[in-house]
């Protein structure tokens, strides 16, 4: 009897005596941890891990970054570029040039770009008091009852000015919304001073 009491009191300190001691040492263990981490040095070692591995993410992302970037670029083709530099170049150049000086003339007279050499009637007139442009009728001259209050009511309608105009072989009949000519030879408009025409600008 004295022997099997002796088994059950074995067996019973074998089992909750060991796991006491278990526990015991497994609480050691972390109060062990716990105090490692509260210690300062162990902190600033902790914290600078961390800033590494920030830094370290970081670098990973703007790589990512950094290749789909150069895997969307595409470069312009300079060739289109430099097709449209020159159209540009070409639409200022045409847009500056004026007739120096400006002439007036007869259908006889050919019309274009005037100059000193190559006296052509100006077909691009503008009047800077109205700011019309200067319309021309061929083989024709104005009718001497013309006067302000016409041209002011008709221009630019085409039908309604040629109620005014006459049959003129060589001539040829300008106006505006303020002023009318005729003209049959070359003249410099510079002459015409009730006239506020000037060159409206060529295009070539």
């Amino acid at each position: 009897m004295a022997d099997d009491l002796d088994d059950l009191l074995d067996e019973v300190e074998s089992k909750f005596c060991c796991s006491t001691s278990a526990s015991k040492q497994s609480t050691y263990a972390l109060k062990q941890t716990d105090q490692k981490c509260a210690n300062p040095e162990d902190k600033k070692q902790s914290r600078k891990q961390g800033c590494k591995k920030a830094r370290h993410d970081n670098d990973d992302i703007d790589a990512m970054l950094q290749e789909i970037l150069d895997d969307d670029y595409q470069p312009i083709s300079t060739h289109v570029s430099q097709i449209t530099r020159q159209n540009q170049s070409k639409h200022t150049f045409s847009s500056l040039i004026l007739c120096c000086p400006v002439f007036l003339g007869g259908s006889s007279v050919p019309h274009g770009i005037g100059t000193s050499l190559s006296q052509r009637a100006c077909n691009r007139l503008r009047c800077i008091s109205c700011d019309f442009s200067v319309i021309m009728f061929e083989d024709q001259e104005w009718d001497s009852s013309g006067d302000y209050l016409f041209f002011r009511n008709n221009m630019p309608d085409h039908h309604k000015l040629k109620a005014k105009l006459r049959r003129k072989k060589d001539g040829r009949a300008y106006a505006c919304q303020c002023s009318w000519h005729s003209a049959v030879s070359l003249s410099d408009l510079r002459e015409q001073q009730q006239l506020k025409w000037v060159c409206g600008k060529h295009k070539v």
